[in-house]
């Protein structure tokens, strides 16, 4: 396990640019912390490393799909998927979850992830963050699976 100390923006912002760099296709990224903890400013960056310039947290709809528009890069969409107001893992099946859980050429990321963590054990290429806020700063802790 990797742990990262983020105290503003920019340290997200960095941190995001080492995770990208590390990305090959397939991963599911699964988001783990309490409400303010920076788990969307943390995909935000992420979508910011493909370009994608405006990312808002599917928190009503559970999940968006955003292209991303670069020849030279093998990943083609990220899959921001946030499980707040899941009921059942099922309503993830209906949207098409399945269709993009590890492709090869697409990064899901999940906020709430812990909501579904036995539904994703049937899947590879997992990186678990779980994000702890701190009274000026936020660790994050990395672990692959």
């Amino acid at each position: 396990m990797k742990k990262y100390i983020c105290k503003n923006e920019k340290d997200t912002a960095e941190l995001a640019k080492i995770l990208v760099k590390k990305f090959k296709g397939g991963e599911i990224i699964a988001l783990e912390g309490d409400l303010g903890a920076g788990k969307t400013t943390l995909t935000q960056y992420i979508g910011k490393e493909y370009k994608i310039k405006k990312i808002t947290s599917p928190t009503f709809v559970l999940m968006k799909v955003y292209a991303i528009n670069n020849a030279q890069c093998t990943i083609k969409n990220i899959v921001h998927v946030d499980c707040y107001r899941l009921d059942e893992v099922q309503e993830l099946f209906y949207l098409g979850i399945e269709e993009y859980l590890n492709k090869p050429d697409t990064i899901v990321v999940i906020e709430w992830a812990d909501k579904i963590k036995k539904y994703l054990k049937n899947f590879k290429k997992i990186t678990w963050i779980k994000i702890k806020i701190k009274k000026n700063y936020r660790i994050l802790e990395i672990k692959k699976t």
